[in-house]
């Protein structure tokens, strides 16, 4: 069994305050020491010193170069000269307060060094890295700190942090691979709860317990956890599930038991990017570590004792066979005053994830005004003059009823580049979808217009879905079917052209009746009136088969000379009348010449 809190509690109570390594003056009168410690927190210690001289308006510890912020802090607490140290960290906060009984105070607030994480909001890209790796190379970009971090498996591919402190990002990966984050003199530890480690102290009812609630809440307690993330390659979504965690075995109702108030079958968690199976495991096991941590909530306070720090186990007798076992310490708070030292210690912890309990992203719009979320409907105005020249289009949002109407918003395109690109605007009065960049009201965008039952599609939907189609305003169309695979242009005069696979067939068709066809049977052109073949060169007809030209009328050959040659037989008769004559010479030779 662990020692009593009063063991070492014997003795005169000490206490040596430190900064910058020595021990602060003698004549220094401190009034209290209070010393915050906690698992995903900044440790955190505040002094209250007597100080001020009303007669000579002086303040003479706060005038001094003891505690201006950025000393480095050190306190010690103990018994019989027997001091340990509880707290170590820098002066971030200096104040004075004079109270309406003139009671005068200096007032120094302390922080561990890891304060420096939480400060300013970055962005990185982490390419083919663990989150251990990440989490030790946070920790090491902060002078001071050094790292202790339990190896995790999983290797990202790219993790962005986008513009949040190394603290917050830090605390939000922690928690997703089911581990806490502790502080202790600029030692960063990030690892699991040691809940099968050995309990530091026990605190008995009846000898050592000072104060004592405790909470047992069925409400976080789930029989399965599910996650699920969507699988790229076979389009479903991806399951894994954790059952109940084993923690440290406090009361005599476990997890398991308390599941069975509520009954949820499975508690879900979903995510609609794509994630690994083991990144889906590890999450629903951090919700299961979470459920199992808050089943029993409390606090106890007893002797101070620097033995209880935030990650140990505490041993609770005589409390009832409902809360009596190891408890899992996740704060402490040790005050000293008036020559007494209570040290309170809080077992459990939130069932709530980091991320849900606290703000860690920007504010909308950048914090410079009140911002807006979600989509909105727009109301297109205007297409042209954009005042700033960035091709915008102007856009009411009809439920702010603005005294002065129109916003110019940009607009999206499938393809917009410099001087190429697609160029598809809007039509007035069209009802529009807009989004706002960063959040920002005076920056809306244009995603898509909407159909409605006021603006009709040219199309009636069907459950096959086989059209597809681009319709202009003045009804030009460009169709596609999906079943036939037939592409089809079309003016509003009947101009058109039709690609078909289904007639294995190219028709060009003007609104003249004029056609060419090109199918299995050939090249046809089709006019009901002349068609005429011109070049500036030769005009050259070759088949392989026979060439026929009919008329229904005469066909006429004109040119500066006609020659027609036949490799076997040449016929030309008239059935009325045939004559064959020249202004010149007329010549006719053969091996033999038969004239009637």
């Amino acid at each position: 069994m662990a020692i009593s809190p009063l063991t070492d509690s014997h003795g005169v109570l000490g206490y040596t305050i430190l900064v910058d390594g020595a021990a602060i003056a003698a004549s220094i009168e401190v009034v209290s020491v209070d010393i915050h410690l906690a698992a995903n927190r900044i440790n955190t210690a505040t002094l209250v010193l007597n100080d001020g001289n009303m007669a000579e308006n002086l303040f003479p510890t706060s005038d001094s170069a003891t505690f201006l912020p950025g000393a480095e802090i050190t306190i010690q607490v103990g018994y019989d000269q027997q001091q340990t140290s509880v707290f170590s960290g820098i002066i971030i906060k200096h104040s004075v307060k004079i109270s309406s009984r003139n009671f005068s105070r200096l007032v120094v607030e302390c922080k561990d060094k890891a304060i420096a994480m939480t400060v300013g909001r970055k962005n990185a890209n982490y390419i083919d890295m663990k989150d251990s790796d990440i989490l030790s190379q946070l920790i090491s970009n902060t002078p001071g700190l050094s790292a202790t971090v339990t190896a995790t498996t999983y290797q990202h591919k790219e993790l962005v942090q986008f513009y949040s402190s190394d603290w917050d990002f830090m605390l939000a990966r922690a928690e997703a691979n089911g581990m806490l984050v502790t502080l202790d003199a600029g030692t960063v530890t990030v690892a699991a709860p040691a809940v099968s480690s050995a309990a530091v102290l026990t605190v008995t009812y009846g000898m050592d317990l000072i104060d004592f609630s405790a909470d047992m809440d069925a409400r976080a307690q789930f029989q399965s956890v599910s996650s699920h993330g969507w699988d790229l390659a076979s389009h479903t979504l991806q399951q894994q599930t954790a059952a109940p965690e084993t923690l440290n075995e406090q009361g005599n109702v476990t997890s398991a038991t308390l599941a069975n108030v509520i009954g949820l079958s499975d508690f879900r968690l979903q995510s609609t990017v794509p994630l690994d199976a083991e990144e889906l495991t590890t999450w629903a096991k951090a919700q299961q570590i979470k459920s199992g941590l808050a089943r029993i909530r409390g606090q106890v306070s007893f002797q101070g004792s620097a033995l209880a720090k935030p990650g140990t186990l505490i041993e609770l007798v005589g409390v009832g066979e409902r809360f009596n076992g190891n408890v899992f310490v996740s704060a402490v708070h040790h005050h000293v005053a008036e020559g007494n030292w209570i040290t309170r210690a809080e077992f459990g912890m939130s069932p709530s994830w980091f991320t849900e309990a606290t703000d860690i992203s920007a504010p909308p719009a950048a914090g410079l005004l009140p911002g807006i979320s979600g989509l909105h409907v727009g109301v297109v105005m205007k297409l042209d003059e954009d005042p700033n020249k960035q091709y915008r289009v102007q856009v009411s949002i009809p439920e702010m009823s603005a005294a002065t109407d129109g916003f110019w918003a940009r607009l999206t395109n499938f393809y917009s580049s410099n001087g190429v690109g697609a160029f598809f605007l809007p039509e007035i009065g069209d009802e529009v979808v807009l989004g706002f960049f960063n959040d920002d009201p005076s920056h809306p965008v244009i995603l898509g217009s909407l159909y409605s039952s006021k603006n009709k599609p040219a199309y009636t939907p069907e459950a096959a879905n086989n059209t597809k189609a681009l319709v202009t305003r003045s009804n030009m169309k460009v169709e596609f079917d999906e079943e036939k695979k037939i592409i089809t242009i079309t003016t509003p005069a009947a101009n058109k052209i039709v690609i078909s696979d289904d007639g294995k067939s190219i028709l060009l068709q003007d609104q003249n009746s004029n056609k060419v066809t090109l199918d299995s049977a050939g090249i046809t052109l089709d006019s009901p009136k002349d068609i005429t073949l011109k070049a500036q060169g030769k005009i050259v007809l070759n088949a392989t088969n026979n060439i026929e030209a009919t008329a229904q009328m005469d066909i006429k050959q004109t040119g500066l000379n006609i020659t027609s040659t036949a490799n076997v037989g040449f016929t030309a008769k008239g059935s009325a009348t045939a004559e064959v004559s020249a202004s010149g010479t007329t010549t006719i030779k053969g091996a033999m010449v038969m004239i009637n």
